[in-house]
């Protein structure tokens, strides 16, 4: 009997930390090529931007501050729904996303496959480890290669694109990933399950950015067993041409991205819904 109750209470432990919500603050810094730029286009904020994830169960909000346009994202697995909140013009852009058919009368009517960008990501770890704010952080590195010619966006226009022609996107860096911090658990079995739907890639498709071949990329950081506490990314660009040459004299680019605080805080669904009096635009 004492071994009964013992294990009961066991398992209603660790059911009610993975139904726990988590709030999560993080700030990023950009230094270096368009970074100085970009500050005085922006305002101080638009390169050191503070971003807000909330998680309740298979819901997401991410509050992103740059500066004078805050926009917040809302994922909902369960409903596969996107809303994308402008709080500067009081709308709310809501897309739901449908799974691709697979029967032979959508397969004729069916648009050609656009062809695949030439997109390379890897996640490796070091196996090195440090302690950050407490919390013992595991070491990988990363490796991204994007071929800019062949991501578009929905506001880029046919003669930007072409300066991007033969233009790559080279990332690399490091994230320490932290198994033990409060809400570690939660995220990931929340990412796995985002990065096993289309909903990650939905999202940014949403937001007005297509990148086909993003599923790679995805996919190689829901192998990340943990939270991301700190990453540290170098951006460069590879190339010729024009647009190509411009970037390299500004310079790589250097961002970080650190988590600030951790809170296991219950959250109002209020959070995941469209605020009253926003203007809903539906997709």
């Amino acid at each position: 009997m004492k071994r009964w109750l013992t294990t009961t209470l066991a398992v209603l432990v660790c059911s009610a930390a993975l139904r726990a919500d988590v709030t999560i603050v993080q700030t990023t810094t950009v230094e270096g090529g368009m970074a100085a730029m970009a500050a005085q286009a922006g305002g101080a904020g638009a390169m050191s931007p503070k971003m807000t994830t909330r998680l309740k169960g298979q819901r997401t909000r991410t509050d992103v501050e740059t500066g004078p346009v805050n926009i917040a994202t809302i994922m909902d697995l369960a409903s596969k729904q996107i809303i994308i909140l402008r709080h500067d013009q009081k709308t709310a852009t809501v897309s739901t996303v449908s799974p691709p058919s697979t029967t032979p009368e959508a397969a004729s009517t069916a648009k050609p496959d656009v062809p695949m960008p030439k997109i390379d990501a890897s996640v490796t770890p070091t196996g090195k480890s440090q302690v950050l704010d407490g919390f013992k952080c595991d070491e990988y590195t990363f490796t991204t290669k994007m071929n800019m010619g062949e991501a578009s966006g929905r506001q880029i226009p046919p003669e930007a694109a072409a300066m991007m022609q033969g233009v790559s996107m080279v990332m690399t860096g490091s994230m320490w990933v932290a198994k033990d911090a409060p809400g570690a658990a939660e995220f990931l079995a929340f990412q796995k399950a985002a990065a096993a739907s289309t909903m990650a890639m939905a999202t940014a498709g949403a937001s007005g950015v297509n990148i086909p071949g993003m599923e790679k990329l995805v996919k190689a950081m829901s192998e990340v067993q943990g939270l991301t506490y700190l990453t540290e990314m170098t951006i460069n660009i590879e190339g010729t041409g024009q647009f190509a040459d411009m970037m390299k004299q500004m310079g790589a680019m250097k961002v970080t991205t650190r988590v600030n605080s951790i809170k296991t805080d219950a959250l109002s669904d209020d959070l995941f819904k469209v605020p009253e009096g926003y203007t809903v635009i539906k997709q």
